[in-house]
């Protein structure tokens, strides 16, 4: 069951009033460089949502992250007309989390890729997606 946790990177999980129980994406995307993969939710188009893997992503800091994306892609397009974005974080241990912010295009083409652009985003609410159904394993 979704819950907003925060508005950055760094988020406290723990439901007990006094408790902490941290959870830190920025470590997380930077320890693990294009190992994490999320799911990238776009608005399409005819306003349809569209969804697509992404792994190239660095925490700049606890409230933006710098996402690498094929120029021409569907999610570039969508992220150029409309800069509302969301990516869910499935991982092990039952991380399940959701960054939900906008993008903005900072860089086109990359100095390494010609293929690829850099996006920065500005996280504006994580929530917590874990079900009480079923665990992440």
């Amino acid at each position: 069951m979704a819950r907003v946790v925060g508005d950055g990177l760094k988020v406290n999980v723990a439901r007990k009033p006094g408790e902490e129980q941290i959870i830190d994406l920025m470590a997380l995307f930077n320890q693990n460089p294009n190992k994490i993969i999320v799911v990238a939710g776009t608005v399409g188009e005819g306003g349809a949502p569209n969804t697509c893997p992404i792994s190239l992503i660095y925490a700049k800091d606890e409230k933006t992250l710098l996402v690498g994306l094929l120029r021409h892609s569907g999610t570039s397009a969508n992220l150029r007309r409309d800069g509302r974005v969301s990516l869910e974080i499935i991982g092990a241990d039952d991380l399940v989390m959701g960054v939900q912010g906008t993008m903005r295009l900072v860089r086109e083409p990359m100095n390494c890729s010609d293929a690829m652009a850099i996006w920065e985003m500005q996280v504006a609410k994580v929530k917590q997606d874990t079900s009480p159904a079923q665990r992440v394993v």
